[in-house]
């Protein structure tokens, strides 16, 4: 190489050089994406396993801990008016044993308890009358509410709550079943819960529509999807929603298919947020402050520490502003 003379020394030199830097670089991304989680990146929660959890990046306020003296907390408010009267009198004197029973109180104790009453199933009995025409000999019968449709069933009240139990606390049918026996009485099948839940979807139909047909109109509107699972298999949750009204939209596929068929955003014709800025903290940490952690932790440049200043500056802002 040497006797190539002094040229061909440098190329080979710079050539090396080039190949260091195009292995670092590949070093580098292989540690990035080894290193990404569901907490520091966009990935989903779904891949990222059950490693241990990365440090909370919120550091230790000035305040104290527990309620702050600005805050209006709630209190268990005193009532006077009370639906049961339990009263503990005193049969006898505990000193001597005096019989105390025909004796006047000198002053109450009174403590005021709030609890639920007794969960158990009321029935209620529904009679129609049928009457015979004496003019024309016509059977005439009395109408039942249209929700009253069978001999024995259960009613509205006990269907709203499993629905809200499977629906709005995510319990799994089998254990609203669970909870419907074991705390009201009722033993709801699998089968009568989803009818259940079939009813509430045909009653709430018209709501959902307006909610639709609103945010077709909005002035700003966010959009986003996230992966879920149905029946095992990849399927796509799909949301558009404004401070006030949120719509959602499950559909096999990600693009163009399911925005179609959702036909929110084809009618839309404001401003469409997505994945850059938020209407809350928590959607704004899983865009923005995931990434910006995944870079801190493996480049460690004093840069970013003044970014996520600044992002935690913004969402704290961006709570006080009324969203669109």
């Amino acid at each position: 190489m040497y006797a190539q003379g002094e040229e061909a020394v440098i190329a080979l030199v710079e050539g090396l050089l080039e190949r260091i830097a195009q292995l670092e670089g590949r070093v580098e991304a292989l540690e990035n994406q080894k290193s990404k989680t569901s907490r520091n990146s966009s990935k989903p929660p779904s891949g990222g396993g059950f490693g241990k959890r990365t440090q909370s990046l919120w550091t230790k306020s000035e305040r104290s801990s527990g309620g702050q003296a600005e805050h209006q907390g709630t209190i268990l408010e005193w009532r006077d008016e009370v639906d049961w009267l339990m009263e503990h009198q005193v049969q006898q004197c505990r000193g001597c044993g005096a019989c105390l029973e025909d004796e006047l109180a000198e002053r109450l104790i009174v403590r005021k308890v709030h609890d639920l009453p007794s969960l158990r199933l009321e029935v209620s009995e529904h009679q129609a009358e049928v009457k015979c025409c004496p003019s024309c000999g016509l059977e005439n019968q009395g109408r039942f509410p249209p929700e009253v449709s069978h001999p024995v069933q259960y009613g509205a009240v006990l269907k709203g709550v499993i629905v809200y139990l499977m629906e709005g606390q995510l319990l799994p049918s089998g254990r609203t079943c669970e909870v419907s026996d074991e705390v009201f009485g009722a033993q709801v099948s699998e089968g009568r819960l989803y009818n259940a839940r079939a009813q509430c979807l045909e009653a709430i139909e018209p709501i959902a529509t307006a909610i639709h047909t609103h945010l077709q109109q909005a002035t700003v509107e966010h959009f986003n999807e996230t992966e879920m699972r149905v029946s095992g298999k990849l399927w796509w949750l799909h949301v558009a929603c404004t401070n006030g009204s949120t719509y959602y939209f499950v559909h096999a596929e990600r693009g163009k298919a399911a925005i179609d068929q959702m036909n929110i955003l084809p009618q839309f014709e404001g401003k469409a947020v997505h994945d850059s800025w938020s209407k809350d903290l928590a959607n704004a940490s899983n865009n923005h402050l995931p990434v910006i952690c995944s870079i801190a932790s493996t480049n460690k440049r004093r840069c970013l520490a003044s970014c996520m200043s600044l992002l935690f500056r913004l969402i704290t802002i961006r709570q006080s502003v009324t969203y669109a």
